[in-house]
């Protein structure tokens, strides 16, 4: 599978003119690519409309805040690469989409829980450009302000995960949360030298999301609250994700007897990954890990009938995984 340099990524992810990670000086003054497109201006982060779409899940006021999005005009070669293109092709044209562009979405789980406001990942903040930044607008519609927000369930350390959780110079955003994580996943990030050889970018992209990463979690560190698979609360359990990083984990959240499953970045292509989902992408720290955790949690959410919420799947991310054939089906919930 071919690794993806650092503008080749920026070229496919349709940031242009934007360094990805946004290092500061700082992580919220978004950098310029060495060669922006001639006359190319750059809108301030986080400028669109914040979507929020409000639910009740156990008897709590939920909402999913659409974040921002992540355009990408091609599938491949960051997503996918074990598939033959026209064989990509095929599956996500019987899914009504086209390997030739692709739409990730970035949703926040929000929950009213009894023991505060809960989110589950916190965005990218202003790391991504004007494609993110939109979650404290988004809360400030439901009527929460950052202050209010008390636990922070993170999946994993991307920076599309993370970075909304500091602002100009490392300030933290939310000030009062607790941000719980997985042990495995902050030791790794955190140590001296994570094994990231696995993943398919060049070494100065490597680099750089490295750094963003640490950069990032230093200035939150006297906030983290690090855990192990296993109850969190009497509402919250950690369970192991790992592949697409070493300690990404999924959160089942149980309330009023319902229970819905957190699963962060376990599936990011919903048209080619239910059908296939023995197909990794380029982020992957261990792609065959990663692959045997998605085939292994599509089955169990599907026999239980689980309902799920993803970070990167079409707003708002909620719904059902179906069997059919040696594949799986994508089944959104309703909004009504």
């Amino acid at each position: 599978m071919k690794r993806l340099d650092r503008r080749e990524f920026v070229q496919r992810a349709g940031l242009a003119g934007i360094s990805v990670l946004g290092l500061w000086g700082g992580l919220n003054t978004v950098m310029a690519d060495p060669d922006p497109a001639p006359g190319q201006t750059m809108a301030p982060a986080g400028t669109g409309e914040a979507e929020v779409h409000s639910f009740k899940f156990g008897g709590v006021d939920a909402y999913v805040i659409l974040e921002g999005a992540i355009m990408i005009p091609g599938v491949q070669p960051m997503f996918c690469g074990e598939a033959k293109p026209d064989e990509l092709e095929t599956v996500m044209q019987r899914n009504f989409e086209s390997s030739h562009r692709l739409a990730l979405s970035l949703n926040v789980l929000v929950l009213k829980l009894k023991s505060g406001v809960t989110l589950f990942d916190a965005g990218a903040g202003n790391a991504f450009g004007p494609m993110a930044g939109r979650l404290v607008q988004g809360l400030a519609k439901v009527g929460i302000a950052p202050g209010d927000v008390t636990t922070i369930y993170v999946t994993h350390a991307h920076l599309d995960h993370i970075a909304g959780l500091v602002g100009d110079g490392g300030k933290l955003v939310f000030p009062k949360a607790k941000i719980v994580t997985g042990q495995t996943e902050f030791e790794f990030w955190t140590g001296d030298a994570p094994n990231v050889s696995k993943v398919l970018l060049a070494d100065d992209a490597r680099k750089q999301m490295l750094a963003g990463i640490k950069q990032v979690l230093a200035s939150v560190k006297g906030s983290v609250e690090q855990h192990g698979p296993g109850a969190v609360t009497p509402e919250v359990e950690m369970v192991a994700t790992a592949g697409h990083t070493p300690g990404h984990v999924a959160y089942r959240v149980t309330v009023g007897g319902e229970t819905l499953l957190v699963i962060g970045d376990t599936v990011h292509v919903w048209s080619a990954q239910f059908d296939r989902p023995e197909w990794s992408m380029a982020y992957d720290t261990d792609p065959a890990m990663a692959i045997a955790t998605r085939k292994k949690l599509f089955e169990k959410v599907a026999d239980e009938r689980t309902l799920i919420q993803a970070y990167h799947l079409p707003f708002p991310g909620l719904g059902n995984v179906r069997r059919v054939g040696k594949g799986y089906e994508w089944v959104p919930k309703s909004w009504v």
